[in-house]
């Protein structure tokens, strides 16, 4: 197969080969030219193999009235593609190719023996505002994401989890379930809970009253020694009632405890003593420190002064 003179047929960048009995698309002579519109229609036609990737700058393309059973996957690299014609051909499917074509506005595929699918998805496509649905319809079929196909689906999965009764009433079971009531606590779960928190508030309260004292420890030593002296019998008497097994495990972890949290305390204040130390040998850091104790010298004198005289 020859075509005569196809640079003469190019006018404004449209490229019309229509009524040529062409069995083949010449997608040699094609390309160089870089056509924005090519119009094919009413030849002999029969596949598009190979071509579509040869052709990226089209923006219109006429297929109609040929005989083409298939369309090439390679239609998805027409990305300047927005009006596609392809009626009245043998074209059962479409390639998933063609969901890339973002700029597809309009698609006739009338008069082809599409499967019942490819139909119902896309639609009629005869008149203009037609073809125009049926692009859009096109590409999201072939993305799967159809209303159509999800209202099928969503039928299936009723029609095999929902039985008919009787009457022609649908019973779900799962309609009919309703969510467990939660008890009200009773006396019993009312009484542990206070007594687990009880216990909680004791616990932290002791925990609290053993960091002052550490703290009253390295501060006031006298002070700590009269509190350890009045606290001591006290603790005697308690672990006294206690068996004696049980009064030894308490001391010993006791003792474990107060060890532990010493050695923190003394990494604490070696520590302050290096960060007195480097403050010491600042001096801009050293004026510093010193200005902010003399604000809170004098705002602390202000508030005594005040409530005094009050």
């Amino acid at each position: 197969m020859t075509v005569v003179n196809i640079k003469d047929r190019v006018k404004n960048n449209k490229l019309n080969l229509s009524g040529l009995n062409l069995t083949e698309i010449p997608t040699k002579e094609i390309a160089p030219l870089k056509v924005s519109h090519l119009d094919l229609s009413n030849n002999k036609i029969t596949s598009t193999d190979n071509v579509f990737s040869s052709l990226p700058s089209l923006v219109k393309l006429d297929l109609s009235n040929n005989q083409i059973k298939s369309v090439a996957g390679d239609i998805g690299s027409l990305q300047k593609l927005a009006y596609l014609s392809l009626a009245n051909n043998k074209i059962k499917d479409l390639p998933k190719g063609l969901s890339k074509l973002k700029q597809l506005k309009h698609l006739n595929l009338s008069n082809n023996p599409l499967k019942p699918e490819l139909i119902e998805a896309v639609g009629p496509s005869q008149n203009n505002a037609q073809c125009q649905s049926a692009a859009a319809n096109a590409i999201q079929y072939l993305k799967g994401d159809t209303k159509k196909q999800d209202d099928k689906q969503n039928k299936k999965k009723d029609k095999k989890n929902s039985k008919a009764s009787p009457n022609g009433v649908q019973n779900d079971k799962s309609k009919n379930k309703t969510k467990p009531k939660k008890k009200p606590a009773g006396f019993v779960s009312k009484v542990f809970g206070f007594f687990g928190m009880l216990i909680s508030y004791t616990l932290l309260f002791t925990v609290l009253m053993g960091l002052s004292l550490y703290a009253l420890s390295y501060y006031d030593k006298k002070a700590y020694g009269n509190v350890k002296a009045k606290l001591l019998p006290i603790w005697g008497s308690v672990t006294s009632n206690l068996d004696p097994k049980v009064a030894s495990k308490v001391n010993y972890y006791l003792l474990q405890a107060g060890t532990s949290f010493d050695n923190v305390v003394h990494i604490s204040i070696e520590a302050s003593i290096k960060s007195y130390n480097w403050v010491k040998t600042n001096p801009t850091v050293q004026q510093y420190a010193k200005n902010v104790q003399d604000s809170w010298k004098s705002f602390w004198d202000s508030v005594f002064k005040k409530t005094k005289s009050t």
